[in-house]
């Protein structure tokens, strides 16, 4: 996995992209996390088309959808990438961290800020690396009895535990319809075949 470390963005990213413009095909399996509870780590598996180094892009395949994928240079070079590539990427969604009205005009999308170093992920059943993220979304709801918020993002609709008193009582705040910036944890874990 070392070799492709840089890569672990790009096709996080991609499965994240991916959502945007159709539904790639995604398996589900649950598994309990300390602190957390019952996590879905969710698995795709895609196909480099191309890579332009230069630009820091990456357009990856599944099933005949294609989509482009631009990586940060946070993430390290793209030498060890290859067209024909076969990649599995296994992803664990977090709790939110933090929450505010997303800017005017705004539409559903992902930034990579930061790596993020957390226990949060210890116990996942193979070796994850986590990172940091906010993601524009339509809020839907929040459920302060379950302490989840559903929202509808590039991946359509989806669900995110919120833990912190301070995001909850933010939370609170927003209407059905509001585009919001939701800041949360992920883990992923990136294979070749």
């Amino acid at each position: 996995m070392s070799k492709h470390i840089g890569l672990i963005v790009a096709l996080s990213l991609a499965a994240a992209v991916a959502g945007c413009a159709t539904s790639p095909v995604v398996t589900t399996q649950t598994v309990i996390v300390a602190g957390l509870g019952p996590v879905d780590i969710e698995r795709l598996n895609v196909r480099v088309v191309s890579v332009d180094r230069p630009n820091r892009a990456v357009v990856v395949e599944q099933r005949g959808l294609q989509w482009l994928v631009n990586v940060p240079p946070v993430f390290g070079n793209l030498d060890n990438v290859r067209e024909g590539d076969m990649v599995d990427i296994s992803r664990a969604e977090g709790v939110v961290v933090e929450v505010r009205p997303s800017r005017r005009g705004s539409r559903p999308g992902i930034t990579y800020t930061e790596t993020a170093s957390t226990p949060a992920f210890q116990n996942l059943p193979e070796r994850f690396v986590t990172r940091s993220l906010t993601l524009t979304a339509r809020f839907e709801r929040f459920d302060a009895a379950n302490g989840t918020v559903n929202y509808v993002g590039p991946l359509g609709p989806r669900t995110l535990t919120v833990a912190d008193p301070a995001v909850k009582e933010r939370l609170r705040r927003f209407k059905r319809g509001d585009m919001v910036d939701l800041t949360f944890e992920e883990a992923f874990y990136i294979t070749l075949r």
